[in-house]
């Protein structure tokens, strides 16, 4: 088993929270987001996926936004994230969507949409989510340098010690891995990982418990509060699954046909 201590440069990625006093901290809004549309095709054949959404996150809450299937929320979460390509057919609308008080803009004209700075997201189905032909250090290589983490000892140390965090103690096989190589569990562990790592101001994780029996979802649902906790990170969870959004999150949204219906405390 490969063990690393913890490098000093781990202060920028590593925030110490007490979790067993844990609450939201208050004040301007880390995401604000007022009459959000977001349609799909023109004319006769338009379908509005996302019909006017409002809703504020604060910085370190965590907000869970539940609805049945087709029912809009993964595409409202998308349309934060910045993966949704309005050259592609999409349209999107807002008086407001801003990101840390700075417009979150949509992707215009790429072949690739651009996620929000700031803003990382665990997918549903982590198979297809992770680069096939990459190793996972590969794939956290390419992560950290986007966040300013060059020097190779220093990645690797973080890798390490995010690989340990998520529960994977064997960290140098898992980076020499390819995703194929890993178990399903291991390889939602390691897009946890990953999409933490970076030191995120938001976390959005679409579903990520569908898969799951009820005594490992519960356990994927600790873990990201844990993890986000520690870090001071805001937490949005898009789910189906009420009753356990009901004891993981702060605020929930409940979405029906495109529009969000309710919002209350949980």
């Amino acid at each position: 088993m490969t063990t690393t201590a913890e490098p000093e440069s781990l202060s920028l990625t590593h925030r110490d929270h007490d979790t067993d006093d844990y609450s939201p901290v208050t004040g301007r809004p880390v995401l604000d987001v007022q009459d959000l549309t977001v349609t799909y095709g023109t004319g006769d054949s338009a379908v509005v996926a996302v019909d006017k959404a409002s809703f504020e996150i604060a910085p370190g809450e965590r907000v869970a936004l539940v609805g049945e299937s087709g029912s809009g929320k993964s595409t409202l979460a998308m349309t934060i994230a910045g993966l949704i390509d309005v050259s592609a057919g999409a349209t999107i609308e807002s008086t407001l969507l801003e990101f840390e008080g700075k417009p979150a803009q949509p992707s215009t004209g790429r072949s690739v949409p651009r996620r929000t700075d700031g803003i990382a997201m665990v997918f549903q189905d982590a198979m297809t989510a992770l680069d096939p032909v990459w190793t996972i250090g590969g794939q956290f290589k390419h992560v950290l340098a986007g966040v300013g983490v060059t020097r190779k000892r220093e990645r690797v140390d973080l890798t390490e010690h995010w690989l340990n965090k998520v529960g994977l103690s064997d960290t140098r096989r898992v980076m020499r891995s390819r995703p194929y190589e890993l178990s399903g569990g291991m390889r939602q562990r390691v897009m946890t990982a990953l999409a933490l790592c970076g030191s995120p101001r938001l976390l959005i994780a679409d579903e990520p418990t569908s898969a799951l029996d009820a005594s490992l979802a519960r356990g994927t649902m600790e873990l990201l509060q844990n993890l986000t906790q520690e870090q001071g990170t805001a937490l949005l969870i898009v789910s189906h699954d009420i009753k356990l959004c009901l004891e993981f999150s702060d605020t929930m949204l409940v979405m029906y046909r495109g529009e969000l219906v309710e919002q209350k405390a949980s």
